[in-house]
């Protein structure tokens, strides 16, 4: 993920193709999930697709597309099979000038510290990249140490940690388990829904 983030932030992707492998969806949709975080224009490819299909099992990726609004487009890497069709669907998601990014239900008390940060960082950070308020505030909760450290440069960096602290005190007293874990579980949650409606 944190590979990932650098590449996106230093090079500015149009689209980001995000290769998810059908074999084991619940695992890959992972990185997907920080993705939709993150907000940037994306297009899925379902990979190894023929796998699953001669599993006998099915999954209604038209639906989870829809449910995530990001197109998923099936494809077989090793045959080429939907390669024509994945890269159509990057240039018409590249002209698009309106994105709609869906946000990942983190739950009532997540959310909660999640929408005290975005407050403490409008107010007291100005940043100086394109990353969502939303983003740096999950980040921060979590105690992602790469988000703490572009915020160093921040006038009331200690304003910001003061109050991330706090949240994250009152998320460990709540929910009984760190808020990396916590976010973690909710994304897993958010996937296992989602797989389990389609």
């Amino acid at each position: 993920e944190l590979f990932a983030r650098d590449y996106i932030l230093e090079e500015k992707p149009d689209v980001i193709v995000d290769v998810v492998s059908a074999s084991a969806l619940e695992r890959n949709l992972y990185l997907t999930t920080e993705l939709i975080d993150l907000e940037v224009p994306m297009v899925i490819a379902l990979n190894m697709y023929d796998e699953l299909e001669e599993s006998g099992r099915k999954f209604d990726h038209e639906k989870f597309s829809e449910l995530i609004n990001i197109p998923i487009v099936p494809t077989v890497g090793k045959s080429g099979q939907g390669i024509p069709q994945l890269l159509e669907k990057v240039i018409e998601v590249n002209k698009e000038t309106n994105h709609d990014f869906v946000q990942i239900p983190y739950g009532r008390v997540l959310e909660k510290s999640i929408g005290i940060m975005e407050r403490e960082l409008n107010s007291n950070h100005e940043p100086k990249d394109d990353l969502p308020l939303r983003y740096k505030s999950i980040k921060l909760l979590e105690g992602d140490k790469e988000a703490e450290k572009q915020m160093e440069n921040a006038p009331k960096y200690d304003l910001i940690i003061a109050r991330r602290d706090k949240e994250r005190n009152y998320i460990e007293k709540l929910l009984r388990e760190d808020p990396e874990s916590a976010f973690t579980n909710a994304r897993y949650g958010f996937i296992a829904g989602g797989l389990k409606e389609t």
